[in-house]
C-alpha cells in the first residue's frame, strides 16, 4: 500500500488568488478545481440567482444504450445483452451521469458495429431477432416492410419514423434525419437479391437499423431548448422527457422492452411509455404530472421483483428483497456509496481477525467459498453482497422517511438464505459470516431481513459491501485511509488533494505480528509533511478499524507484544465543519449515528444528489434550487422523492442559459 504526503490544496480558478473562468459544462463565473471547495453555507443561501449552466449535448453511456435496446446489464446466462459496448462514461467524472465532453470515435464505431447488427434483427419482424417486439405485432401499418417485396415510400417513411421514435432516438425524428435514413433504406432494399425471401429482408432491415443506431441523434441527447429572449432557453417536451427518464431509469422514454417467456419487461409502449405520452401531450411541463411520475417510477414494493426481469430469471428474482428502485435512482446510491467496487478488490483471507478465523489457509475452506459466492453468486440462486446492499438501500429509500438517517443507522440488513438456496454446500451455507452470523437463514424474506446487534452494525457505512469496497487487500492494510477519505469527501463535502499533489512518496511498513493496521498507518503518516492530507482522512477512518479489510467484525487485533487485543475504533475528532461531530467517538457505529444527526451531512448528501441527477457540479448560482431541495426534504420528513421532485420541476432542471460565443 503506497501512501503519500501532499501539498496544501492547489489554487485554481475561483479559489483565493485564482482567476475566474467558465467551466466546460457550465457553472458560475468563478469556479473551483473541486465543487467541495465552495463553502457549503454559500450554496444554501438563496439570493435570487438563476442557474447559469448553459445548453449542452450529452452522449449516452454503456448502461443507457444497453437498456434502450432492451438488453441486460448483468451478462447473465439468460436473455441477451448488449452491455459489452464501448460507450463507457468518462472515468474522470465523479458520476457516470456527467456530461463531460464524451464523444464517439472511429475505434468505438468498429467495436459497436457487430453488436448493433443483432439489434437490427429485432426490428425486421415480430418474430425475428433475440428480443421479440410486441409493437411490431400490434402495429399493422408496419407489416408492409417485411411482407411487401417492394415497399412504397409511405411504407418506408412510416416504418422509419416509428423505428427512430420508438427504438433509436426516442423522440420524433426531424425531417432531415428521416430523409437521410429513407434514402439509405431505399438503396439497401434495391440491393436485395430477387426472391431472397425473409432472410434477405431481415438482413436488409438489420443494416438499416444499424445505420440508424449510429446517427448522432441515437448516441447523443440534447438539452438545447428554445430561446426565451432573455438569455435563457426552455427545454422542449421531449428534452424534458428524456432528461427525466435517463435520471430515473437510465434509459430513454419508451425504451425497448425485453421479452423473456412468458413475460415482457414492459408493455408495447416501452419502458416509461407514460413519460413519452406526457411529452406528446405536453403534460411533462406540469409539476403535478412530473411529481406523480416520480412517485410512480422511483421505487416501490413488489415481492415478485418484476423490475429485474431483464436481468434475472424466475429462480433469482423472488429471492431478492421486496423493495425496488429504478435503475437511475439505484445507480445514484451505488455510485455515491461506491460499494460495487467490492467485486474488483482481492481479499487475502477475508475472515482474518474475525470470529470465523480458524487459522486455516486452504483455498477450499468454507470461509473462502462463502466469500467468493457472495461476490459471484455462482452457486445457488441467492443474492450477492452487492445485491444485498442494493436491497438494504432500496428499503430505506422506498420507506421515504428520514432517508439519510435510515441509511446511516438502520440495523435491518438483507442476507442471503443459507437453506434451500438452490445449492447445498459451504458456498451458500456460510454467507452470513461477513455479517457476524453462522445461524441458519430460511429462504423467506422474513428470515432474510435480520436485525443485527446494535453495537456491531449501523447503516451503509458498516455494511460489508461498503467496507470491503473501501478496504485493502490484507487485514492490516491502511483501509482507514480509504474509508476516511470517502467520509470526508462524500458526507462532509471536504476536499482532499488528489494524488497529483503528492510530493513525498511513503509506504506503510512491512507486515508484522506486533503491528496492526492502525499502528502501521500512524508510523507511516505521523510526520508533519504527511499530515496536510492524512489529518483529513485518518481520524475519520480509525473508527472503522473494528472491521477488517473485508468488512467482517474483528474479534481481535494485533497487540504490541505480538499477541492479540480487542479491536480499537476509538478516536477524538476535531476541526470538523460541523462542531457537533467533534469529540470522542467509540467506533464506526457511533460515528454513523453522529453523522446521521448532522445537518451539515444532510446538505452534503443533497449536493451529491444534485450532482448525479443534474449530471454536473453544483455552483453558487444553483443555491436557490439547493435551498428548495433541502426545504422539501425537511418538510416531507426526510423524503428523497420530495427532494427529487423539487429538483426535477425547478428552473435549473427545465431551463438553461444560452451559451456565450465560443463556449
Amino acid at each position: 500500500m503506497v501512501l503519500g504526503a501532499c501539498t496544501e490544496p492547489q489554487k485554481g480558478p475561483g479559489t483565493p488568488d485564482g482567476g475566474g473562468g467558465a467551466s466546460s459544462d457550465g457553472g458560475s463565473e468563478v469556479t473551483e478545481i473541486s465543487p467541495n471547495l465552495i463553502p457549503q453555507e454559500e450554496l444554501f443561501a438563496c439570493r435570487g440567482a438563476v442557474s447559469d449552466a448553459p445548453t449542452r449535448i450529452r452522449r449516452i453511456n454503456r448502461w443507457q444504450w444497453t437498456r434502450n435496446v432492451g438488453g441486460s446489464v448483468t451478462r447473465g446466462w439468460t436473455g441477451f445483452s448488449f452491455y459489452d459496448n464501448p460507450l463507457d462514461p468518462n472515468p474522470r467524472s465523479p458520476y457516470g451521469s456527467y456530461a463531460a465532453d464524451d464523444s464517439v470515435d472511429e475505434s468505438m464505431v468498429e467495436i459497436i458495429l457487430p453488436i448493433v447488427d443483432e439489434y437490427g434483427a429485432t426490428w425486421a419482424g415480430p418474430y425475428t431477432g433475440s428480443n421479440r417486439l410486441d409493437l411490431l405485432r400490434e402495429d399493422k401499418s408496419l407489416r408492409c416492410m417485411w411482407e411487401q417485396a417492394q415497399p412504397g415510400t409511405s411504407c418506408i417513411r412510416n416504418y422509419l419514423a416509428t423505428l427512430l421514435e420508438r427504438g433509436v432516438m426516442y423522440r420524433p425524428a426531424r425531417a432531415d434525419e428521416l430523409d437521410r435514413l429513407a434514402a439509405f433504406t431505399q438503396s439497401v432494399l434495391a440491393q436485395e437479391t430477387p426472391g431472397g425471401g425473409e432472410a434477405a429482408r431481415t438482413h436488409s432491415l438489420s443494416r438499416v437499423v444499424t445505420a440508424a443506431t449510429l446517427m448522432s441523434g441515437a448516441l447523443f441527447r440534447e438539452e438545447l431548448g428554445t430561446p426565451l429572449g432573455n438569455g435563457r432557453v426552455e427545454l422542449g417536451e421531449w428534452e424534458l422527457a428524456q432528461q427525466l427518464t435517463y435520471a430515473l431509469g437510465d434509459r430513454a422514454p419508451g425504451a425497448v422492452p425485453t421479452w423473456r417467456w412468458p413475460d415482457t419487461s414492459a408493455s408495447s409502449k416501452g419502458h416509461y411509455g407514460d413519460i413519452a405520452d406526457a411529452a406528446r401531450d405536453g403534460g411533462i411541463r406540469s409539476p403535478q404530472v412530473v411529481g406523480a411520475l416520480i412517485e410512480q417510477h422511483a421505487g416501490g414494493v413488489d415481492p415478485t421483483r418484476f423490475d429485474l426481469l431483464q436481468d434475472f430469471g424466475e429462480e433469482e428474482r423472488p429471492r431478492r428483497g421486496e423493495f425496488w428502485l429504478s435503475d437511475g435512482v439505484a445507480n445514484f446510491f451505488r455510485q455515491w456509496l461506491g460499494y460495487t467496487e467490492v467485486e474488483a478488490i482481492f481479499k487475502e483471507r477475508p475472515e482474518a481477525t474475525s470470529a470465523f478465523d480458524d487459522g486455516e489457509l486452504s483455498g477450499y475452506r468454507a470461509q473462502a467459498a462463502a466469500w467468493e459466492n457472495l461476490l459471484s453468486g455462482y452457486y445457488g440462486h441467492e443474492s450477492t453482497l452487492i445485491q444485498q446492499m442494493d436491497d438494504f438501500v432500496a428499503r430505506a429509500v422506498v420507506g421515504d422517511v428520514e432517508v439519510l438517517e435510515t441509511l446511516l443507522t438502520s440495523r435491518r440488513f438483507f442476507l442471503a438464505a443459507t437453506r434451500d438456496s438452490g445449492f447445498d454446500g459451504n458456498a451458500t451455507r456460510y454467507t452470513g459470516q461477513p455479517y457476524g452470523t453462522n445461524s441458519e437463514i430460511a429462504a423467506t424474506n422474513e428470515a432474510r431481513w435480520r436485525m443485527l446487534p446494535e453495537k456491531e452494525r449501523a447503516g451503509v457505512l458498516t455494511h460489508p459491501a461498503w467496507l470491503a469496497s473501501h478496504g485493502g487487500n490484507f487485514e492490516d492494510d491502511p483501509s482507514a485511509v480509504h474509508r476516511g477519505k470517502w467520509v470526508r469527501e462524500n458526507l462532509l463535502c471536504g476536499y482532499v488533494p488528489p494524488l497529483s499533489s503528492v510530493r513525498v512518496r511513503a509506504q506503510v511498513g512491512p507486515h508484522s505480528p506486533d503491528k496492526n493496521a492502525r499502528a502501521r498507518l500512524e508510523e507511516a503518516t505521523g510526520k508533519s509533511e504527511c499530515q496536510g492530507c492524512h489529518s483529513l482522512m485518518n481520524p475519520l477512518g480509525y473508527p472503522f478499524e473494528i472491521y477488517n479489510h473485508a468488512g467482517y467484525l474483528r474479534t481481535r487485533d494485533h497487540a504490541p507484544d505480538g499477541g492479540w487485543m480487542a479491536p480499537n475504533g476509538q478516536v477524538v475528532l476535531s476541526g470538523l465543519p460541523d462542531p457537533g461531530l467533534n469529540g470522542p467517538v467509540r467506533d464506526a457505529v457511533e460515528l454513523s449515528e453522529k453523522l446521521a444527526a448532522s445537518g451539515y451531512v444532510k446538505r452534503c448528501f443533497i449536493r451529491h444528489a444534485f450532482r448525479y441527477f443534474m449530471g454536473r457540479d453544483e455552483n453558487r448560482s444553483d443555491a436557490c434550487t439547493l435551498v428548495r431541495m433541502e426545504q422539501a426534504y425537511d418538510e416531507h420528513q426526510g423524503s428523497f422523492k420530495a427532494l427529487l421532485s423539487t429538483l426535477m420541476t425547478s428552473d435549473t432542471w427545465t431551463t438553461r442559459r444560452e451559451p456565450a460565443r465560443g463556449e
